[in-house]
């Protein structure tokens, strides 16, 4: 019989800026690696033998909660990387919910129906998860192996391997899965389990409320118009070259973000918007953007007196760089490593 942890990975960019990343290469959030330390701290005394992982970032990083204290090598394996979405790849749930309305609730609770240009279908994702999952079972019989993949991935292959029901496999950032494999058959022993993580580090928990109260939160990006000048009021006024993307709510703009090279130099949201976490979104359309465009460090300046600006950064793992009575700068670095 072998063992098989299978884990999701810690929270990532995708997870708060609200953006469907697919197979989009992105790096765990701060609140991630303090869910990967709960991990760590949850496997401190559970006897792994080896450490599986999908070749993206984040599942890499995740790993190292079990690779690093155990001082085992990490063995990637492509086909546990999350599902190609094709032409959805780093788009943002708001412009699907707008754009595309039907094919992504087909995508989050009837993925053998749904479809999109270029990417993988249900049957293909499933199948090659299934594949990989049984082929590291029988080359490791009586021992004990962790498997780190992603939400949409699992969701499918559990549903193919299980029958576990698509809108009953909903996995939080680092939940775990055990599963018993003997005689060709995957058998669960608890599913999904998050309790290592505290309400406050849990992404799901942090969700909730917005969850409940109906509707969608989440933005798109375009370009700006005439109209929306009634932003830029003299203190938030970007500076010249710096391109600006207005945030809208579905058909309300309700913000705008405006960055160039290394640099935000404004987020801006409509007092009655904010403390919604519509702020991730827009810090995720700037970051994004930036790297795209080569970036590998960010820089932000804010007025030393807007706390609440500091804060936010600070919360998103930027490092303080220089700091005066006026004038305060973090930086922070955005590339995404390979583990």
């Amino acid at each position: 019989m072998t063992e098989i942890y299978l884990i999701r990975h810690a929270e990532a960019e995708g997870n708060i800026f609200r953006r469907l990343h697919g197979q989009y290469n992105s790096r765990l959030t701060s609140n991630g690696l303090r869910q990967v330390e709960a991990l760590a701290d949850r496997f401190a005394s559970v006897q792994i033998d080896r450490v599986y992982a999908s070749d993206l970032c984040r599942t890499c990083q995740t790993a190292q909660a079990i690779c690093g204290p155990k001082q085992l090598p990490l063995i990637k394996e492509p086909r546990f990387r999350e599902t190609f979405v094709g032409s959805w790849e780093n788009r943002t749930f708001g412009e699907l919910e707008r754009s595309e309305p039907e094919e992504l609730f087909r995508f989050a609770r009837d993925p053998e129906h749904w479809i999109a240009p270029g990417a993988e279908t249900y049957e293909d994702y499933s199948r090659r998860f299934q594949e990989a999952l049984t082929e590291v079972a029988e080359a490791n019989p009586g021992k004990t192996i962790a498997v780190f993949s992603h939400g949409c991935v699992m969701s499918g292959g559990m549903h193919r391997i299980l029958g576990i029901p698509h809108d009953a496999s909903r996995c939080d950032n680092t939940g775990v899965s055990l599963l018993r494999y003997e005689n060709g058959v995957f058998t669960p022993e608890y599913l999904f389990d998050n309790s290592h993580l505290s309400e406050s580090l849990s992404t799901h928990a942090r969700q909730r409320w917005w969850r409940q109260q109906g509707g969608s939160f989440n933005l798109w990006f375009r370009d700006p118009l005439p109209a929306d000048r009634r932003f830029y009021a003299p203190e938030f006024f970007p500076q010249k070259g710096h391109r600006i993307r207005i945030a809208m709510l579905k058909e309300e703009a309700v913000g705008y973000v405006a960055y160039s090279g290394e640099t935000i130099s404004t987020l801006y949201l409509l007092p009655e918007y904010r403390h919604r976490r519509m702020g991730d979104q827009l810090f995720g359309e700037a970051l994004i953007a930036l790297r795209a465009e080569g970036a590998s460090v960010l820089n932000i300046g804010i007025p030393t007196v807007n706390v609440e600006a500091l804060s936010f950064f600070a919360h998103h793992g930027a490092a303080l760089a220089q700091m005066d009575d006026v004038y305060t700068v973090y930086r922070m670095d955005i590339s995404v490593p390979e583990l």
